[in-house]
């Protein structure tokens, strides 16, 4: 993706932290690392096409900063990430103070135990869909808007989780994988009797 000199050298400076990070703890796999900037920078940039940069944001399971740390750079207004693993947590910070990202929020727990409503969740290689939603429900304002990188299983993982749940879907291409999906979600809840 096209993007201003500034943020190409900021995610720069985060693929270095990245890559030197992850010879202290598995954030990415070997064979990954080799394609970092087409399999993870451009894949989280494209969420981008999805959704507001102004409104407030959520990644849940955030990890290594997979997309939280590449849309905060990208001019997000707002994302707060949300990991359960402190060695993880503790990288993301590092990250946010290194590369002076003002924008972000760090929160070492589960999106279980968060407060307050969100513009726009998205979550890469998380869990299904239907753990995504109950999850994330009570986070998402009214107007909010999910969009979720699921991959090659997109299109099964929608199938089951809409025996649960009801909303505007819609399944995009992947830029950086033809035969991947992002999923955009609207107005999702549980079906009645459901529960």
């Amino acid at each position: 993706m096209s993007v201003s000199r500034e943020t190409d050298t900021a995610l720069r400076n985060f693929s270095s932290l990245l890559l030197a990070e992850n010879e202290r703890q598995n954030l990415i796999s070997r064979r990954s690392a080799d394609e970092l900037w087409t399999r993870h920078i451009d894949d989280c940039l494209q969420l981008l096409d999805h959704a507001p940069l102004d409104g407030r944001w959520l990644d849940i399971g955030s990890g290594p900063g997979l997309p939280g740390i590449v849309l905060a750079i990208a001019g997000v207004r707002h994302i707060t990430l949300v990991e359960p693993r402190r060695l993880r947590t503790e990288f993301l910070e590092r990250c946010r103070d290194e590369l002076g990202l003002a924008n972000l929020t760090i929160v070492t727990g589960k999106a279980e135990q968060l407060k307050g409503q969100f513009d726009v969740i998205t979550a890469r290689a998380v869990a299904t869909l239907d753990k995504l939603f109950a999850i994330g429900t009570p986070l998402i304002a009214s107007e909010g808007r999910w969009v979720l990188p699921k991959g090659r299983s997109a299109e099964k993982e929608l199938v089951e989780a809409s025996a649960t749940w009801q909303g505007d879907f819609q399944l995009k291409t992947s830029r950086t994988d033809p035969d991947a999906r992002i999923l955009v979600a609207e107005r999702v809840r549980r079906r009645m009797g459901r529960e």
